[in-house]
């Protein structure tokens, strides 16, 4: 503690490194540097600042620690009081101190130290004093379930306002679901919409992707193949320069130390440092084949209409060619197409205002309607209307004798349901399917099809034929498997004509065959793919002969590593000779390298090559449609389109489990559940042995031959000190590798989220924590005790292990204080991050994206492994909270310890990028409820051992209170668990239309940060709000409000200017938006009239004048990571939102960018002839040296974030 009081002031990279190097958003103001104002700020934070800055999870958290607090000292105050006086006074122990007993004498059967404050010490002929024990374990049930049905209301609470935020419903994870294990007939787009499209709100777009397992193999070697380059270039260049100052240097450290003063060397090096930040800080350095990395936002957005003429067969409806297409695309600025084919819309109003007659009232009245229908679907995030689609040919008309629109007739293929796949196309390309489109002719169909229920209706199966709809074939009596004859026919997907899969027919393979190919390594490989040459020469054959390293190294200086000769080879083998061969590291690096940046952007370009796995992100409009399908029953047939998972969001996504089917995960967790129950059998041994080194006392005391150890004074103390502290150290350095062996099998048994991952490890883990740390431990505390008694009386073995078993508490006390003491001083210290940082970094960080990452990257918390630990903490103290009641004490100090310790921790040092919503909390909870059920079992089984001095059992009522006490605390976590069950992690509909009003109070407020809105702007849309409310509260119907706005525009000139000018709000007749969007889309409006690129160009000089100012207050370069960059996005106008959503739900193998190799520049040439070579040798390496130097001390340095580095990644969408 007095180190960090000491350091935390000098050292801020360290100590509070969240009040600069995080968004701007989450930043903490610095800490006071008086200590005493430091612990008054820490408990000043209000919830909701935590909530906003650290997420639901950290929040939660401490929230956790805060109720066993207000749990344990009540406890304390009433429990120690009572049971410690009747527990000792009158006991057969008395001396708490000094081990010894009433009469003097020592014995192995009567309590001694703490223990004459326990259960056991109750003498023989006073157990009538067990009643209150009973009372008060009674209090503490209640107590307890008292305190955890008020908190999962005030968690509910909490998540419902965090989810109904206006900020976070403007983030695509609060209305996107995944749905997994989809059959493979409603494996396409239109199957998908015509299923899902029963919820409010329609969808908006629909991602389904493909099984990119063997890119993402790729991509992962490119990444090792990647870093090893960059390392290997780094030393070569290091090693070079190196070389040449100690020839410039000459005649040894003597001659130096003697021709140079220190204060000269010093003065030397600090100008050769602060040169070399200045060149690396300038624009100079060479670059070779760089590919575009969007740097910002409008970058991003810009990418994504680059190429406008791109397009395919899934994006051309029917009765659209490709030239309409194109002339849908033709124009730059969104807006100039916002009346192009939006139906009964917004282009009818244009259309209107343009020459229908109406004036120009009545086109801004038609304008205003459409623009509020299309508000209502959109959620915000389209600024404008992008791409026209029609009504899809196969709708059924009103009369089901009028004949059907003709369908599209091809080859098999052509007639496979199209998927969207946004996800399939390159970064480059900026196109969407028709469907996932945001436009307002989608948004019309959506508006046709609420007003005409049969637009609901089967687009395959017709009225007319209703034999199809009905199983006609003749079911015999054995048929047992088969429905009945005359029952309904399976549903049939959208768009799926006759059989379901007509081409799979031809696909089907023979039983053994598929049973084979689902078998690992058996299965039939893909045929191979042929490349084209990535490389030019070969190094072999063409060496380097007038390279600039030769100067001053030799070819056996330069870096070298040992490869393996078979394909087979695990990496993790260290090299051997006859199975690994030495190569040259930055040749070999060069080769691989530029082979996988070809074959990876070859597939990116081909994803047909990969089958379509069945998963599929779906966005709805509308959050509560969201949740909503997560509720519902989706499927016809048990396990399909099931789990179904909400709240997803895009940088959660573990892509490399999407393929894994229902019964393969239901594999994977059997295998997982054998691996964890195998891990808590074989762990038990060296916990036991840790809880048998507490007990070295009694064993010296019962076991004459090991006198010894306490004649004298000096072992006696040492084995004392062993018996207190060495058994907790052991046992947490041997429960240390624990979590990351369960994080590995998490991801091992298909977790499809880092969400679903942290929640299976904070299963496994307190399971795992349970077991060990508290029943093992227990056992073996009691049997290293009894041993002598049970070989010599195996009748009394009940009796003995009911008198020590509480007598585990002592090693419990010594447990917690040390992890109490060790994890908080530890946690305010940050040893293991002064350590990295301090010796590791300077041993391995040798490039200058390691410095990077290293300096940028703040530490994180992985929350499965985190939570049980405490909540195993709170089981203890209350199984221990009646047998042993000074552990209530204990469990204050460590709670209060770890509170601060991690409080600070939270808001100062640690970043939180990914939140499962606070659902590990009522887990957590729940997983309590285990100390309350051993505690009860405890007391039932000691109840019922107590015996008189006569030797009767004197306590059996008090046992049945207990049992009944047991069954109805049971009894009281299923009714609580199944009446908050829903609201966990669902949303209900009743919070809707106040998140609306939020939506609308939020964007107002955004407008006028971001300079969008005029404060008379926002006045008139309050004055407007309130006429279109009655008297009592009601909104009024669309018919009066119009008529308000048009009085409103015939009032004639108020100020001056043209009617134009003063036509300011043609949407301020929305009264019913269902969306942040519908209700205050103040830059909607405003484009309708033109404006559009003003409010773009508004928001732009907004985040560049942030930037600015954040920039000129950073302490350099390198800490402005965030500074001025639009990393929230409530920044973002819609249309960039809805850019970079499409992008953030393609599968992570095809968002995949080239690396760019970045190396450092020296002086001496060798840098830059290494790009110039690199560029000869491949055109598939991208590589540069631009912004970094080597200093003094041949050290790298960097001025500049990495060349790959793009600001969007940092937006957590």
């Amino acid at each position: 503690m007095g180190f960090f009081l000491l350091l935390r002031n000098k050292l801020v990279r360290i100590f509070k490194p969240k009040t600069y190097l995080v968004p701007e958003r989450e930043r903490t103001d610095s800490p006071p540097s008086n200590h005493l104002a430091l612990a008054y700020k820490l408990m000043s934070f209000e919830d909701r600042e935590i909530i906003k800055k650290c997420g639901l999870d950290a929040y939660f958290f401490l929230r956790y620690l805060q109720t066993l607090l207000i749990i344990f000292i009540p406890i304390a105050l009433v429990v120690i009081p009572v049971l410690i006086p009747v527990n000792y006074v009158g006991g057969m122990g008395r001396d708490v101190v000094n081990n010894a007993t009433a009469n003097g004498t020592s014995s192995s059967t009567i309590p001694t130290g703490l223990d004459t404050l326990a259960w056991g010490n109750v003498a023989p002929n006073r157990q009538q004093r067990r009643w209150a024990h009973l009372i008060l374990a009674l209090l503490v049930i209640l107590w307890v379930c008292g305190v955890f049905f008020a908190e999962l209301r005030v968690y509910v609470k909490i998540r419902q306002d965090y989810l109904t935020s206006a900020e976070h419903r403007l983030r695509a994870s609060a209305n996107t679901v995944l749905v997994s294990s989809i059959p493979g007939k409603w494996l396409s787009e239109e199957a998908l919409r015509g299923l899902f499209d029963v919820f409010p709100g329609g969808i908006r777009n629909v991602w389904l992707t493909r099984d990119f397992t063997a890119l993402l193999e790729k991509i992962h070697e490119r990444s090792t193949v990647h870093k090893m380059l960059e390392e290997a270039e780094s030393n070569m260049i290091r090693n070079a320069k190196r070389k040449q100052l100690k020839e410039a240097q000459g005649g040894g450290l003597i001659h130096r130390l003697k021709t140079e003063s220190r204060a000269d060397r010093l003065q030397r090096e600090k100008a050769q440092d602060e040169e070399a930040q200045r060149r690396a800080e300038r624009d100079a350095g060479l670059s070779a084949n760089e590919t575009h990395v969007p740097q910002g936002v409008q970058e991003a957005v810009a990418e994504a209409d680059d190429d406008k003429h791109y397009s395919d067969l899934t994006d051309i409806q029917e009765g659209e060619t490709g030239d309409e297409k194109h002339n849908d695309h033709k124009s730059g600025n969104p807006l100039a197409r916002i009346g192009q084919g939006l139906g009964k819309g917004v282009g009818k109003g244009v259309a209107l205002v343009s020459g229908a007659g109406m004036g120009l009232v009545g086109g801004a009245k038609a304008v205003q309607r459409g623009i509020d229908d299309e508000l209502e679907k959109t959620a915000g995030f389209d600024f404008a209307t992008l791409q026209a689609q029609t009504v899809p040919a196969s709708t059924t008309t009103a009369d089901p004798d009028s004949p059907q629109t003709a369908q599209h007739v091809g080859s098999d293929d052509e007639e496979r349901p199209k998927a969207s796949f946004a996800s399939e196309r390159p970064l480059t390309k900026g196109t969407r399917h028709a469907h996932t489109a945001s436009n307002a002719s989608q948004d019309s169909d959506l508006k046709k099809e609420a007003n005409d229920p049969r637009s609901f209706g089967n687009t395959t199966r017709r009225a007319t034929n209703m034999d199809e709809m009905i199983v006609t074939e003749k079911t015999r009596w054995y048929e047992f498997w088969k429905p009945p004859t005359g029952s309904y026919a399976s549903p049939i997907p959208q768009h799926t004509e006759g059989t379901e899969y007509p081409w799979k027919e031809k696909e089907k393979k023979p039983f053994l065959q598929a049973m084979k190919d689902a078998l690992p390594f058996l299965g039939e490989k893909a045929p191979p793919v042929e490349y084209p040459a990535a490389f030019t020469h070969d190094y072999t054959t063409q060496p380097e002969d007038d390279a600039e390293w030769k100067k001053w190294l030799k070819p056996e200086d330069r870096p070298h590593h040992r490869t393996a000769n078979f394909s087979w080879t695990p990496g993790w083998l260290p090299g051997l000779p006859l199975i690994n061969k030495k190569v040259d590291t930055i040749y070999w690096c060069r080769k691989e390298l530029a082979r996988l940046n070809l074959e990876i952007e070859e597939d990116q370009q081909h994803p047909e090559r990969y089958p379509i796995m069945n998963a599929a992100f779906i966005q709805f409009n509308h959050q509560v449609a969201a949740h909503m399908a997560c509720q519902s029953v989706t499927h016809h047939i048990p396990k399909q389109m099931a789990p179904r998972m909400v709240e997803i969001s895009p940088d959660d996504v573990i892509w490399d489990n999407m393929a894994i089917s229902w019964w393969g995960e239901w594999v994977r967790r059997a295998i997982t559940f054998a691996v964890v129950t195998a891990m808590v059998i074989l762990w038990a041994f060296p916990v036991a042995w840790t809880a048998s080194l507490a007990q070295i006392d009694a064993l010296v005391r019962k076991y004459s031959w090991l006198d010894f150890l306490v004649k004298n004074e000096v072992v006696n103390n040492a084995i004392k000190a062993i018996a207190g502290i060495l058994p907790a150290l052991v046992l947490s350095i041997i429960l240390a590798l624990v979590p990351v062996v369960l994080g590995l099998l998490a991801v091992f048994q298909g977790s499809k989220t880092g969400s679903r991952k942290t929640e299976a490890v904070q299963i496994y883990y307190f399971a795992f924590l349970f077991v060990q740390v508290f029943l093992v431990v227990s056992i073996a505390s009691g049997t290293f005790q009894t041993l002598a008694n049970i070989s010599t009386n195996i009748a009394s073995t009940p009796n003995v292990l009911a008198e020590n078993l509480p007598k585990a508490a002592n090693y419990f006390f010594a447990y917690m204080i040390l992890q109490a003491l060790s994890t908080s001083s530890g946690t305010l210290l940050q040893i293991g991050t002064l350590l990295i940082w301090y010796v590791w970094a300077k041993i391995v960080d040798n490039t200058a994206r390691a410095k990077w990452i290293r300096n940028t990257k703040l530490p994180t918390v992985q929350w499965g492994s985190f939570f049980p630990v405490y909540t195993n903490f709170a089981c203890i103290a209350l199984i221990y909270s009646i047998v042993a009641p000074l552990i209530s004490l204990f469990a204050i100090i460590t709670f209060s310890l770890l509170w601060v310790a991690h409080r600070y921790n939270m808001l100062y040092v640690t970043r939180f990028k990914t939140d499962t919503g606070g659902v590990l909390y009522p887990r957590a909870i729940n997983q309590t409820f285990t100390g309350l059920y051993v505690m009860e079992l405890c007391l039932i089984g000691l109840f019922f051992l107590v015996e008189d001095e006569n030797g009767v059992n004197v306590c059996f009522p008090q046992g049945i209170i207990m049992l009944v006490a047991f069954a109805l605390t049971a009894l009281y976590q299923y009714v609580l668990n199944s009446s908050f069950g829903p609201l966990l992690r669902y949303l209900p509909i009743t919070f809707e239309d106040e998140a609306v009003l939020r939506d609308e109070a939020f964007q107002r407020a955004q407008a006028r940060r971001l300079g969008l809105l005029a404060d008379d702007d926002d006045d008139d849309d309050e004055a407007t709000a309130l006429n279109s409310t009655t008297a009592n509260g009601r909104r009024t119907n669309t018919a009066t409000t119009e008529d308000i706005e048009l009085a409103k525009l015939g009032k004639g000139p108020a100020r001056g200017g043209s009617v134009l000018g003063r036509l300011k709000s043609p949407v301020r007749g929305i009264v019913q938006a269902g969306t942040w969007a519908a209700r205050g889309g103040k830059q909607v409006r405003a484009a309708t009239f033109g404006k559009a690129e003003d409010s773009l160009r508004s928001a732009a000089q907004y985040r560049k004048h942030r930037r600015q100012k954040d920039l000129e207050a950073q302490r350099a370069m390198g800490d402005a990571l965030y500074g001025g960059y639009c990393d929230v996005i409530e920044d973002l106008t819609p249309e960039e939102r809805d850019v970079l959503v499409r992008k953030a739900f393609q599968h992570s193998a095809l968002r995949a960018r080239r690396p760019i190799v970045w190396i450092p520049r020296d002086d001496l040439g060798v840098s830059d002839d290494e790009v110039r070579r690199t560029k000869e040798f491949s055109g598939c390496i991208s590589i540069t040296n631009e912004g970094t130097a080597l200093d003094s001390k041949v050290r790298v340095l960097y001025g500049r974030n990495p060349p790959d580095f793009s600001e969007v990644d940092l937006i957590n969408l």
